[in-house]
């Protein structure tokens, strides 16, 4: 019985695979008919056969790349890096610790108690370049959600996103950022 039904199956197989290759499931595309037109016009074609002569055209031109993709770049391209002679100290010492990884995230979270914001925004970035080695940090991250400063805010935020699944207990208070209004600066009134 099995053995029958596995036979059965092969035909099918057999019988599908002959009629693609007769090309039985597509006729040829290409111009039917052609109406002269009066005064020596172009011929007036069907939508179809419109079709079929641009197809036609573009296979010759581009082969079996579509024209899209070989004219405009599919990407923009990456802006030049900056020479290292161009870096300030500060620029080479954030590369340097990003690529030290997990070693360099207690110092980066003792920054983070900095009473200048400018010093966190700087620990963040470079938390943000370690990616997940980062994860220890997530919770003062968490924290700076509620800044005042809303660059500290979008720092935190970026950051941790760049830390990946990692920083998961993050969730509850990225979805609060993103479905609250942003809190009015404070600051004197007019």
């Amino acid at each position: 019985m099995k053995a029958m039904r596995i036979g059965n199956l092969a035909t099918a197989f057999l019988l599908v695979a002959g009629l693609l290759h007769a090309g039985c499931t597509r006729g040829q595309i290409g111009p039917t008919k052609e109406v002269d037109v009066p005064n020596g016009g172009s011929p007036v074609l069907t939508s179809a056969e419109r079709a079929a002569r641009e197809y036609e055209v573009t296979k010759r031109v581009a082969g079996p790349v579509a024209l899209a993709t070989y004219e405009q770049p599919t990407e923009p391209e990456a802006p030049p890096l900056k020479p290292l002679a161009q870096w300030s100290e500060a620029e080479v010492a954030a590369d340097a610790l990003g690529r030290i990884g997990t070693a360099a995230v207690p110092a980066l979270m003792e920054a983070l108690h900095s009473a200048d914001a400018a010093v966190w925004l700087k620990a963040v970035e470079v938390l943000g370049r370690m990616g997940s080695d980062a994860q220890d940090a997530v919770p003062q991250l968490v924290q700076l959600l509620d800044d005042p400063d809303a660059a500290v805010r979008k720092a935190a935020a970026r950051t941790l996103g760049r830390i990946g699944p990692p920083a998961k207990d993050a969730v509850p208070a990225l979805m609060r950022s993103l479905l609250q209004p942003a809190p009015k600066p404070v600051g004197p009134a007019p």
